[in-house]
């Protein structure tokens, strides 16, 4: 058997194999068109609701807050009242007629008429008068000083002349 001729034992290269072309498939690449009209209409409207909502929540807090000083008003209205009722109270417990009153039926006082008289015994202490603070050390007066310095000072004046 002659296989020297059809050897393929060290033959790397193979005969030509039909090779298929790689396909080449066509992208469609999809493009969006953008409505900018819309995406601003979009956020108008947006910004308009968060508007809205804002007013509506200052509405609230402003109706709540109109509450609450009618509220207080009241308050104020009946402390005002209650403040006049004590002053109406006092005013009736410091009346003449009540301290009167009072006086007879818890104190035991009683007005006095003309036959009632009652007489004390005052102590007796003795008067004492006061030093004279304006002596001087040989017992004139500083007034009395006054009027020799002035005497003498005019007698020299009148000498010199």
């Amino acid at each position: 058997m002659l296989q020297a001729q059809s050897s393929t034992a060290r033959n790397w290269s193979y005969p030509d194999v039909p090779v298929e072309a790689p396909i080449k498939k066509k992208v469609r690449r999809k493009v969006t068109r953008v409505n900018h009209k819309r995406k601003l209409f979009i956020k108008a409207a947006l910004a308009l609701f968060t508007y809205a909502l804002l007013l509506v929540a200052l509405c609230i807090q402003s109706a709540t807050l109109g509450y609450e000083i009618e509220r207080l008003e009241q308050d104020v209205q009946g402390m005002t009242t209650a403040n006049q009722r004590l002053e109406y109270q006092i005013a009736e417990k410091s009346s003449l007629a009540h301290v009167e009153q009072a006086a007879i039926s818890q104190l035991g006082m009683y007005k006095p008429d003309a036959t009632t008289s009652i007489a004390m015994a005052a102590p007796v202490e003795p008067v004492s008068v006061a030093a004279n603070t304006y002596a001087d050390v040989n017992g004139t007066s500083i007034s009395q000083n006054l009027l020799n310095n002035l005497y003498a000072s005019l007698s020299r004046l009148a000498a010199n002349i």
